[in-house]
Order: structure tokens, then sequence, then C-alpha cells
């Protein structure tokens, strides 16, 4: 994985977004869990620059930032495990 800090916050948000769908319907509780990680990866860089995401649970808030995700988000897509 390159150094997120030298990628573009829309590339960014678009990985969250990928990793995040392929978390959530990975079949494989290793995939999922790799996934998440990622998400909180993204999550994390993107605050760091002043952007706001909101926590991502699968079950719980933000439910339609996550709906946006799921619009946006690519299964296996870049940035995604």
């Amino acid at each position: 994985m390159s150094d997120l800090k030298t990628v573009s916050i829309d590339e960014l948000r678009q990985w969250l977004a990928n990793a995040f769908v392929t978390g959530s319907q990975a079949l494989g509780h290793g995939k999922s869990a790799s996934n998440e990680q990622m998400v909180r990866r993204y999550r994390e860089e993107l605050t760091s620059r002043g952007e706001e995401v909101p926590e991502l649970g699968l079950f719980d808030g933000a439910e339609q930032y996550k709906k946006r995700l799921y619009e946006r988000g690519v299964f296996n897509g870049p940035g995604s495990h």
C-alpha cells in the first residue's frame, strides 16, 4: 500500500467506499476484517486532513453516509483487499 499521505482526497474517498462495500459483502471473515481495517485507515487519513467522515460500523449510525458509500463503492475495487 502506498503512503496514504500522497493519495488525493478524492482517491481516498473512493478507496474508502470500495473497502466498505467489499468488507460488507465479502463472504469470508478474513476478507471482511481486512477491509474493515482499510476503512479505518482511510477514515483516519481523511479526518487528519480535515475531512468529515463519520464512524462507520456496519450495523450502527451514519446511515445516509453509508448509503452513499454503497452507491459509489465497487466490490474488490482499488483500495480494497
